[in-house]
């Protein structure tokens, strides 16, 4: 069963940018008092620091989680069942993110926090790596009849493979390293981001647009 992909992008941008949303309802003032002052309240307001940085750190994660989907579903043509469910599982996971978020701004030196955090963020990787390898071993990818494009999809298709291992192993890393040191966990989260803003040489927007100019009018066969 072939399916579009054009719902499937939408359903999952639609659940991302929730989860980006409502982690923001975490981030709350106590209760105020009848009587309070200026330095009273940036006290509270200095307590919500953890919180801040938790969630923005977050977003940043959801925000290229949503990008490199967003990257993979324009070099995909078409669908299955199967795919489907994967990419549910993958939405699963970043739906989760928000708890150990939560959680590393209550209490932003607790071990379990980080690892916990830490398995969260490695199985949504791990998620997002089962899909993209699903669409590619079962030919879901849109094809290249010009040698100079097919070169540029295999490049651009192994950079976000090996991209996504590291990641990967930075985060299953972090969770044993909560137990050392939570400065080593964080650490760890920052190696994945880091990694996506280093530039690659490779504009998939561009690249998945050739392809589909370069597809039209023939029998679209995918690699």
């Amino acid at each position: 069963m072939n399916i579009s992909t054009n719902r499937v992008e939408a359903f999952s941008d639609c659940v991302i940018s929730i989860v980006m949303t409502i982690m923001v309802f975490d981030i709350k003032l106590p209760p105020q008092e009848k009587s309070f002052s200026n330095t009273r309240e940036l006290k509270e307001l200095l307590v919500l620091v953890p919180h801040l940085i938790a969630y923005l750190f977050s977003f940043t994660v959801l925000g290229i989680m949503w990008l490199n989907h967003h990257h993979l579903f324009h070099m995909i043509q078409r669908a299955d069942e199967k795919f489907l469910w994967l990419n549910l599982h993958l939405l699963f996971w970043l739906s989760l993110i928000p708890f150990p978020t939560n959680l590393l701004g209550d209490a932003p030196y607790l071990t379990y926090s980080a690892a916990i955090y830490g398995i969260i963020l490695f199985m949504a990787s791990f998620a997002f790596l089962l899909l993209r390898g699903y669409a590619i071993r079962h030919n879901f990818m849109y094809a290249a009849d010009e040698k100079a494009l097919t070169r540029s999809l295999n490049k651009a298709t192994r950079r976000g493979i090996v991209k996504n291992y590291i990641g990967m192993a930075a985060y299953l890393l972090s969770i044993p390293a909560s137990f050392l040191s939570i400065y080593a966990a964080y650490a760890c989260f920052t190696v994945a981001p880091v990694l996506f803003f280093i530039p690659d040489g490779v504009d998939d927007e561009k690249l998945a647009e050739k392809i589909i100019e370069n597809n039209q009018g023939t029998s679209n066969t995918p690699i």
